[in-house]
């Protein structure tokens, strides 16, 4: 199909998209002076491959006064100007660890405080299970992760400060302030890069 210029929620610039599905409505009015036209599209950016929604809209009684032209209206979604972007790298996570960070992050976006609380206290949970560790409990698996080098000392702190939010977040309904949201998300983001990103790259450094 048709490629278009759109902006790249990932890429953050306005790229090439190609124009993976399409759907098309014209609505006039009784007496067919007046016209409304609607373009929904499944786009995949042609520089990193994201695939968003995108719909243009055009209502003929709306106009450009330097041109004369109807004024087109487009909405992305995700909207790339609204919340915190997916951090760079996110595609080489295990996949239920990536369906789990994305998942977290749309509550964080979507400020949803509690939902929030509880997906980044499962994101540390999985991370604490993908990298085997023996405790029972999160909060030893934490301490694990320090003992591993995963983790900072300061980061484990405050994790096991957030593993409380979550019980209360879980059982008494209590939403987190959202700055201690977005610093857990910091710290988890920071775990999520070096126990699944940097490795790779240090691969490639040494192959290079």
């Amino acid at each position: 199909m048709e490629n278009i210029k759109s902006l790249c929620s990932k890429c953050r610039n306005t790229t090439n998209h190609a124009v993976l599905a399409q759907h098309r409505l014209i609505r006039d009015s009784s007496d067919g002076e007046i016209q409304w036209r609607g373009t929904y599209q499944i786009i995949q950016c042609l520089g990193c491959d994201d695939i968003v929604f995108r719909c243009a809209s055009m209502f003929t009684e709306d106009h450009d006064p330097s041109t004369g032209q109807p004024i087109e209206s487009v909405q992305l979604y995700p909207d790339p100007a609204v919340g915190r972007q997916p951090m760079n790298g996110h595609e080489a996570f295990p996949l239920k660890i990536a369906r789990i960070y994305m998942e977290t992050l749309n509550a964080v976006n979507n400020q949803t405080p509690i939902l929030a609380a509880i997906g980044l206290r499962i994101l540390i949970e999985s991370i604490c299970l993908e990298q085997k560790t023996k405790a029972d409990k999160l909060t030893e698996g934490i301490d694990e992760l320090v003992e591993m080098g995963l983790l900072s000392k300061k980061q484990a702190e405050f994790l096991h400060i957030h593993r409380f939010m979550g019980n209360q977040a879980a059982s008494e309904v209590v939403a987190p302030k959202p700055q201690s949201l977005i610093a857990a998300l910091d710290i988890a983001e920071n775990l999520l890069k070096t126990v699944y990103i940097l490795p790779d790259m240090t691969q490639m450094l040494k192959r290079s």
